[in-house]
C-alpha cells in the first residue's frame, strides 16, 4: 500500500508539469502576434513630431532625431520671429508688425496702459478643409520671467473704435483663405523675450512667436 500511495504524486506532478504554452500552440501563437504589435505600438510613439517654420520661402525644422549614429543630440531650431509662418492644427501663423503705445483710442474714447501697450498685428491663414474660428483666448504672452498675459479688453476695445482694425475674437476662416487683424496686450516695462503663443484650437499646444527684433 505504501508503494501505491508513493506513486500517487509523482504522476499527478508528472501531467502538471506539461507547459501550457505546448499544449495551446494556437493561443501561443497569438499571444506572440500581440505582444510584437504592442512593442511596435510603444516605439512608434516615442518618435518625435517635427515643427516647421517657414522663413522667406524656406522651411527649417526642429525636432528631429539626428541622422548621424555619432551624433547624440540635435540643436533645436531658433524660435519663430517676426515675419515668420508658424502652423498649428492647420491654422498658419504670421506676425506681421508689433507696435507699441501709452495710449489708444480716438477723440471720444481713449484708454492709457497700465504699463505699455502692444499691438501684434497677426495674419490667419486656414490650411485645413474646415471652416475654422478664432477666439482672442488661443492667443497670449509669456515673457522671460514666465509670466503670462491675456489680451487687453481696454486696449482692444479703444483701438478697434479708432482705427477699425480687425479684432481676432470670434472669427470664422474658411479653408485657403486668411485674414490679418490686431490683438493687443498690456505690458510692464520689465517684460523681456516676449513670445506670442498662438493655438490652432484651444486644447492645441500652440506655437510660439519671438515679438523682439
Amino acid at each position: 500500500m505504501r508503494e501505491i500511495f508513493a506513486t500517487l504524486p509523482s504522476v499527478g506532478f508528472r501531467s502538471q508539469s506539461k507547459n501550457w504554452f505546448a499544449r495551446h500552440k494556437i493561443l501561443t501563437g497569438i499571444l506572440g502576434v500581440i505582444l510584437f504589435l504592442i512593442v511596435l505600438g510603444v516605439l512608434g510613439s516615442g518618435s518625435d513630431k517635427a515643427t516647421t517654420i517657414e522663413r522667406g520661402g524656406s522651411q527649417a525644422t526642429g525636432g528631429a532625431r539626428p541622422e548621424s549614429p555619432a551624433a547624440t543630440q540635435q540643436a533645436p531650431a531658433p524660435p519663430a520671429k517676426i515675419g515668420d509662418t508658424v502652423t498649428d492644427s492647420d491654422l498658419a501663423f504670421t506676425v506681421t508688425e508689433v507696435s507699441t503705445a501709452k495710449r489708444l483710442g480716438g477723440q471720444f474714447f481713449q484708454r492709457d496702459a497700465q504699463g505699455t501697450f502692444h499691438v501684434v498685428t497677426l495674419k490667419i491663414e486656414n490650411r485645413g478643409k474646415e471652416t475654422r474660428t478664432t477666439d482672442s483666448s488661443q492667443f497670449k504672452i509669456v515673457d522671460s520671467q514666465g509670466r503670462e498675459f491675456e489680451r487687453s479688453v481696454d486696449g482692444q476695445t479703444a483701438a478697434g473704435l479708432s482705427r477699425g482694425k480687425v479684432d481676432l475674437f470670434l472669427q470664422q476662416i474658411q479653408p485657403g483663405l486668411s485674414f490679418t487683424g490686431d490683438i493687443i496686450f498690456d505690458l510692464p516695462a520689465d517684460a523681456t523675450g516676449i513670445q506670442l503663443i498662438a493655438k490652432g484650437t484651444l486644447f492645441s499646444k500652440g506655437v510660439k512667436i519671438l515679438l523682439e527684433k
